[in-house]
């Protein structure tokens, strides 16, 4: 009995002994605390020095604290400062960067497609059904407007020819027998009434031929045409098959000897000097295109050239499938490089060159919540900064708030401090 009450007192006189020396610890730690918040509980002293929580104090590496608490609405990840061992930077290859505002223009990027302008492309068909008794162009020739392409034979032609000269023979007789009716009445010989009948005849007579010129014309031939077909009589049945403006032959079908008529084109004329592309812009992008805008096409087939241009047309739909809408702008085809159909990148200027932070891509970081940035305060430190993203560049990211001109960012190895402060965040929460 003595024994035990022996070995309890010496247990409880320990007990307070320890006691008291832990609490000494504490009070000589707690003389020298600065921060609540910053403060282990566990190891008795504050925790941005605690080398059993942080390992790395031990080997010279990050310390990552918090600065103080987060206001409500607030990035928690924003208010962590980073302080980088000696070597560390160096050695995780951390680089900065100065911001500063330059002027930067919007541009949207986007795939299009080349073709022909459709004021400027042409399928050229004989208005007539008939035979390609002879083509006169080939693919790739130039041509000029008026030129014939190709001579058909077509019975319609003939006949049409037919009924314009027998309609200028009637309108010649009638004309001679009005002159004799007139100047018969004129002399009494004549009745008013026989001079009108002459007269209503021969104004029914020039109503035919101009009848059967329209018909002609409508068949393709020019007014000079018709006039000469009356002068040579001519009742050929060769319709002339032409270029309706100056331009290049890119697709020819012509074969002399096969039907041809106005549902079968015999050729396509198109001008090249300038052509149109096809651009799918995303339908975000819709709004800020409109007629008129800059615009420039990148081909990789032509080592990357540029092609000015300017936007000419916005469709009014956009593609169920793809949501994009399409836009057409017009370049000049410098040097005959481009040709219809060919893919690339178009870019349509959408505002002008004005001032702008931007950093690069790498800087911006984003842990989830918010977006930040890593500025430089002092050598081997970097402060988490909530920024507020505007466009993108394809140099980087327009910073429209959060960061002034001349702070020095973080860009390669912001994903390694991004990385320590929510490690810092977390540990001193």
């Amino acid at each position: 009995m003595k024994n035990a009450m022996l070995t309890a007192g010496v247990l409880a006189a320990l007990a307070a002994a320890y006691g008291w020396l832990a609490f000494g610890d504490r009070l000589r730690a707690g003389a020298g605390r600065r921060d609540p918040a910053d403060w282990c509980e566990e190891h008795g002293k504050p925790e941005s020095r605690c080398e059993q929580c942080r390992p790395e104090l031990a080997r010279g590496g990050t310390v990552a604290t918090r600065i103080r608490e987060p206001k409500e609405g607030e990035c928690p990840n924003t208010l962590v400062r980073v302080t980088l061992g000696p070597g560390a930077a160096e050695a995780a290859g951390i680089e900065s960067v100065r911001v500063e505002a330059r002027p930067i223009d919007e541009r949207i990027l986007a795939v299009a497609e080349t073709r022909y302008a459709p004021s400027q492309y042409a399928r050229v068909a004989p208005r007539l059904a008939g035979v390609v008794k002879e083509a006169l162009v080939v693919l790739g020739q130039d041509v000029k407007s008026g030129d014939v392409l190709a001579t058909v034979t077509c019975p319609e032609l003939a006949a049409a020819k037919s009924a314009y000269l027998q309609a200028l023979a009637v309108q010649k007789l009638r004309q001679e027998t009005w002159e004799k009716a007139a100047e018969l009445y004129k002399q009494k010989f004549a009745t008013s009434r026989e001079e009108l009948e002459a007269r209503t005849a021969l104004e029914e007579a020039r109503l035919e031929v101009g009848r059967t010129t329209l018909q002609l014309q409508a068949l393709g031939l020019a007014e000079e045409q018709v006039r000469l077909v009356g002068e040579s009589r001519d009742l050929s049945p060769l319709l002339a098959v032409t270029a309706p403006f100056a331009g290049r032959i890119v697709q020819a079908a012509a074969v002399a000897g096969e039907s041809a008529g106005p549902d079968r084109p015999l050729f396509a004329v198109a001008v090249l000097e300038r052509l149109w592309a096809a651009v799918d812009v995303p339908e975000a992008d819709l709004t800020r295109v409109s007629v008129g805008q800059k615009a420039f096409f990148t081909i990789e087939s032509a080592a990357g050239k540029r092609f000015p241009g300017k936007v000419v047309a916005v469709g009014s739909e956009v593609d169920d499938r793809t949501r994009t809408g399409r836009v057409y702008a017009e370049f000049k085809n410098t040097e005959g490089m481009l040709r219809a159909r060919m893919f690339g990148r178009a870019e349509i200027l959408v505002k002008n060159a004005t001032p702008r932070l931007v950093v690069p891509k790498e800087a911006l970081q984003n842990d989830g919540d918010c977006s930040l940035v890593f500025v430089k305060v002092k050598e081997d430190t970097y402060q988490a900064r909530e920024v507020e993203v505007g466009a993108v560049f394809e140099g980087g990211y327009e910073i429209r708030g959060g960061l002034a001109a001349g702070e020095e960012v973080a860009t390669r190895g912001a994903f390694l401090l991004k990385s320590e402060a929510m490690r810092g965040q977390m540990g001193a929460g």
